[in-house]
């Protein structure tokens, strides 16, 4: 669990972000990524997630604190989000997406996170600054908690997504979920590599 409290917004325009816990104290924005998260994964994607009364909230969030980063436009409403775990405790990578790779590492360190669930409801003509935002946001706070590499699983046009940006993730395994690639990736947390990022976005930090 995070031993750290977050519940400001960030000095990035429209940026949240907070922890499960403080979920209550941030209700609109956690509630409307949870809706998000059922549009596009349920919905959209047509993943085996639970959704219920049209949310998608799964035992990671309810069990486990974890941190949320979302970005919002300027009247509120949802972006693109998402959620990250200390690898030294439970990770989906440990107990769900292990499944999916032969001879799959456990990859956990006190410097490393598990993100998940990145959610993005861009609507048209809304700007990738928002993804961008989220990016440098996730730099940040990955470098003042000593985090130099995060970890996920990705689809192949995540992961294109992730290589567009600047990250340059490094794969570790892939495999094939549902007739689509699924990549194991890792990417480097360091100033410089947020630096590239703000430059792929065009965003001054």
């Amino acid at each position: 669990m995070f031993d750290f409290r977050l519940t400001h917004s960030s000095e990035m325009k429209m940026i949240k972000v907070f922890t499960y816990s403080e979920r209550m104290k941030n209700y609109n924005s956690y509630e409307n990524m949870v809706k998000a998260r059922a549009q596009v994964f349920h919905e959209r994607l047509n993943w085996e997630v639970e959704v219920i009364n049209g949310r998608e909230e799964d035992e990671y969030d309810r069990l486990y604190n974890p941190l949320y980063i979302i970005s919002e436009r300027s009247d509120g409403s949802h972006a693109a989000s998402i959620r990250l775990l200390p690898t030294t405790g439970p990770t989906m990578l440990r107990n769900i997406f292990y499944r999916f790779f032969p001879d799959c590492p456990d990859i956990y360190g006190a410097n490393i996170w598990e993100v998940t669930r990145y959610c993005a409801t861009l609507n048209k003509g809304d700007s990738m600054e928002h993804t961008g935002e989220l990016f440098i946001k996730l730099a940040d706070l990955c470098l003042d908690a000593g985090i130099d590499i995060v970890t996920g699983v990705f689809f192949k046009p995540m992961f294109r997504i992730l290589t567009r940006s600047g990250w340059d993730p490094v794969p570790v395994s892939i495999s094939e979920h549902a007739g689509k690639s699924i990549i194991l990736g890792t990417f480097e947390i360091s100033e410089a590599r947020k630096q590239e990022v703000a430059y792929k976005y065009q965003i001054a930090c």
